[in-house]
């Protein structure tokens, strides 16, 4: 790529959000053993990581707490979504958060989140969690100021992914502070269909990223198909294909 080519390139992008579980942090053994020991509490029945993937993977579903309530539901039990979130945030947060939340490892090396810093790239999260469990992770990690953005729950209420709301709710924040970024200067990256598709109703780039608990070819071949103009294993690629953008996306725009 001529050099000139290759600065325009660089400079298409502005933004780069994260979605936080099974992005920025490995999850296999907190929200989704929290999600399988409270489906065991109501139901009496062991679920595998493979039944809540397929589950995730029809969509709708970003909502942990509301997937728990639907498994318990289709095993034919009746519990209240409050029941069951009370049992869910019992293990997941426990007391004074001593429960599983703490055993999330980091997905991205604190080295890429300088390089992407110190090329002028705002960073941000727009993720499902309640915010006290997202800056509570934030801290643990060390990376408040890495992400001066952070979109939780709380300020979407129920529309949430795949809506496109949360994610241009984050842009209006950047405006509001002086930053006129617009959607197509903007990449959300996620790891579930409702991320790709509330990224592209957004008018953002969507980068598909598979943690390192899913089938690499087969939830890669989903996220491309539901709209993914780039899939990843590693988020420490980042720097790379931000390098190269947007010649380095292979879906359609």
């Amino acid at each position: 790529m001529p050099l000139g080519e290759s600065m325009a390139a660089r400079e298409v992008i502005k933004a780069v959000l994260f979605d936080m579980d099974g992005v920025l942090v490995d999850v296999s053994r907190s929200y989704r053993r929290a999600l399988r020991e409270t489906v065991l509490h109501f139901t009496g029945r062991r679920i595998t990581n493979l039944v809540v993937q397929r589950y995730k993977n029809r969509g709708g579903f970003n909502d942990d707490w509301a997937l728990t309530h639907a498994i318990v539901s289709d095993c034919g039990m009746a519990v209240s979504l409050m029941r069951i979130t009370e049992e869910f945030q019992r293990r997941y947060r426990g007391d004074h958060w001593n429960g599983f939340i703490n055993d999330e490892p980091p997905l991205i090396a604190n080295t890429t989140l300088e390089m992407l810093r110190q090329r002028g790239l705002i960073l941000g999260i727009v993720t499902g969690r309640p915010n006290a469990e997202a800056r509570w992770t934030l801290e643990r990690l060390g990376w408040q100021a890495y992400f001066p953005l952070l979109i939780a729950r709380e300020q979407y209420g129920r529309r949430c992914k795949p809506d496109p709301f949360p994610l241009l709710h984050a842009l209006g924040i950047l405006q509001a502070a002086g930053h006129h970024i617009r959607p197509e200067h903007a990449v959300y990256i996620g790891d579930t269909v409702d991320d790709m598709i509330a990224a592209r109703a957004a008018g953002m780039w969507a980068i598909g990223i598979v943690p390192p608990y899913l089938d690499r070819v087969e939830q890669s071949a989903l996220l491309s198909e539901r709209g993914a103009h780039l899939v990843l294993d590693s988020l420490d690629r980042m720097p790379a294909v931000l390098q190269d953008w947007p010649a380095v996306a292979t879906a359609s725009v």
